[in-house]
């Protein structure tokens, strides 16, 4: 009986655990959409926008729009929301289908809107982190 008792607890704080551990909003990497890679040169625009945030790296590879990522979100920026690129916005992916795909990703706090940044239709998540 005390040995059922003793597994009974031990799946019981195991199961406790892993749900505190889902619902702990764990800080971490930033994403900003921060201009084109075609008008500058990614990694040093990505140095000057990071305004005391760390820079863990810089992209190109989404639509040639040059993705910076920091250790939090830079402050002083006229967003102080994170933002990743979710794909294009096409006839068929509007705000709704855009805003759909960013809520999947960040439940809690995402919302995606289709916008023409750096001459690219595309849907633009927002979230805090």
């Amino acid at each position: 009986m005390a040995n059922q008792m003793s597994k009974s607890f031990c799946f019981f704080a195991i199961m406790v655990l892993l749900v505190a551990v889902q619902l702990i909003q764990v800080e971490g990497e930033c994403t900003k959409v921060v201009g084109n890679c075609a008008a500058a040169n990614c990694a040093s625009h990505c140095n000057s926008y990071a305004r005391g945030a760390r820079v863990l790296g810089s992209s190109c590879s989404f639509n040639n729009l040059c993705t910076c990522t920091f250790d939090r979100p830079p402050p002083g920026s006229e967003q102080p929301a994170c933002d990743v690129g979710m794909g294009l916005c096409t006839r068929d992916c509007q705000d709704d289908c855009c805003n759909k795909k960013c809520v999947s990703r960040f439940p809690k706090t995402g919302h995606g809107i289709c916008i023409d940044a750096f001459n690219v239709f595309l849907c633009l998540c927002s979230y805090n982190r």
